[in-house]
This record gives C-alpha cells, structure tokens and sequence, in this order.
C-alpha cells in the first residue's frame, strides 16, 4: 500500500471568530478529526484569516474520499487540491488542528490567497509552522505497520 500527501486550500464559509468552536467550525473539526483517524491519516488542518489550509498523508484512495467531502460541502467556497503526491514515510505522527496565535500569522501568504493560489509547499510550511505555535487539538499518535 502506498502512502500519499495531500495539500488542501479552501475559503471557509463558516464563522471562525470568538465562539465559533461551538458552532459550525467545531462541527467541522471533529468530523475531520474522526475521518481522518478512522481513515489512518496523519497531518494538520489549520484556519487562518478564512481560510482552510491542510496537510494530510495517508492511503489514496483515503485522500480522495476526503477530497470529494470537501469538493461537496457548502462549508468550504473554492476548494483546491494543490498536491497529491506519493510519499516514502510519513512526516506527521498525529492529526493536529490549530489557529495562529495573535501576530504570528503568515500575512503575506493569506493576503495572496486573495489573488493567487500559493504552492503546495508555501502551504505546508505555513501549516506547520502555525501547528507549532498554535495547536488546538491533536490525536493521538497513529499507530500502524510501516508505510501504512
């Protein structure tokens, strides 16, 4: 079985301000946390400014069921699937979601959302990089045979 990444952008169509946790952008998290531990993925999804950036690596066909709920929910304006690659080892252990915390925020990538898609690595850097100083949730770490 061979393992993938995928990076995904979307403008959100969702309240993501103060409260917004219990609302729609809670439901959205906890649905992606569930699909992606049922489906065996690791990576990171953040929010950002109305945005939704993520990273995920798992199975194909995993990735593209999770492409094709994310291509069909009215929650998600202007999907973009900017990367499905094949990888030879996982990079995240976990399934992580977070936010920015205040000044920290990469502004020059989401200011050029508005205009243009950014690359699949601007797009995992940032993630990680926001993961890393502003993580919210995370699962526990994905325990599985090798290259799965």
């Amino acid at each position: 079985m061979m393992l993938h990444r995928a990076v995904m952008v979307s403008k959100a169509r969702v309240d993501l301000g103060v409260g917004a946790l219990n609302g729609d952008l809670g439901s959205i998290l906890a649905c992606c946390m569930k699909t992606s531990t049922d489906g065996h993925m690791t990576g990171a999804l953040i929010w950002d400014r109305g945005w939704f950036l993520e990273v995920l690596e798992g199975r194909r066909d995993a990735l593209e069921d999770f492409w094709q709920s994310i291509a069909n929910d009215p929650r998600h304006a202007d999907p973009q699937r900017l990367e499905l690659v094949p990888l030879s080892k996982r990079d995240y252990q976990t399934w992580s979601v977070g936010t920015p915390r205040r000044g920290r925020a990469n502004h020059t990538l989401l200011q050029s959302l508005r205009s243009h898609v950014p690359t699949a690595g601007e797009v995992r850097t940032h993630v990680r990089t926001v993961i890393a100083t502003g993580l919210v949730a995370e699962s526990p770490p994905l325990v599985c045979a090798a290259g799965a």
